[in-house]
């Protein structure tokens, strides 16, 4: 649209094959872990997909929006980040603070407090593209390990891989600007449905 400095989409889809939505928007397929790897957590396919899709893309622009399926852009987004600076989305349910002992596995005391962790997924997150390749690798590292450990795997659940994110995010070094008007998350406790 006119005014966005955003670039073409693609869908990146991580089931290995062609689907019927292939004619509504460029999409790129690459594989999903080998078999049982992501045991039923789908979304562990995520960094993997990435990594794939970096090292196979030829990739234009030098910042790539991260977004899932149901996010919804209203008007023309602009670039929020800043150079080595990604913009993303803080969570109010990623807590590193609170979840030190289980993060000091994957983050260790040489690499500083654990309040360098954002409170952050991967998603929205605008980043650029050398950085998001340094990244990737280690975010998908990340997310096989605490997937490995039951402890971690029990605690954080489905948010698991935002985790993981944030975490390999923190190990090179990169921090986020946290932008809570990069979204709007209505609150978990709405209760839809009742009333007159």
């Amino acid at each position: 649209m006119p005014g966005s400095e955003m670039g073409g989409f693609t869908r990146i889809l991580h089931s290995g094959s062609p689907d019927n939505l292939m004619d509504e928007i460029p999409t790129v397929v690459v594989d999903p872990l080998p078999a049982g790897l992501d045991r039923g957590y789908i979304v562990l396919n995520r960094p993997w997909a990435f990594v794939q899709w970096l090292e196979k893309a030829t990739i234009e622009e030098d910042y790539i929006l991260m977004a899932e399926p149901d996010h919804i852009f209203v008007t023309p987004l602009p670039n929020l980040a800043h150079g080595g600076y990604p913009a993303a989305f803080p969570f109010f349910y990623i807590k590193p603070d609170e979840n030190e002992k289980l993060l000091r596995k994957f983050f260790p005391e040489e690499m500083g407090p654990v309040t360098n962790i954002d409170p952050i997924g991967n998603s929205p997150v605008i980043i650029k593209k050398d950085l998001l390749e340094k990244i990737a690798p280690t975010w998908m590292n990340v997310s096989l390990k605490m997937k490995d450990d039951p402890e971690t795997d029990k605690a954080f659940g489905w948010v698991l891989e935002m985790y993981a994110y944030a975490v390999a995010s923190a190990l090179h070094g990169v921090q986020h600007i946290l932008r809570k008007d990069f979204m709007l998350q209505p609150p978990w406790d709405l209760e839809i449905g009742k009333g007159s």
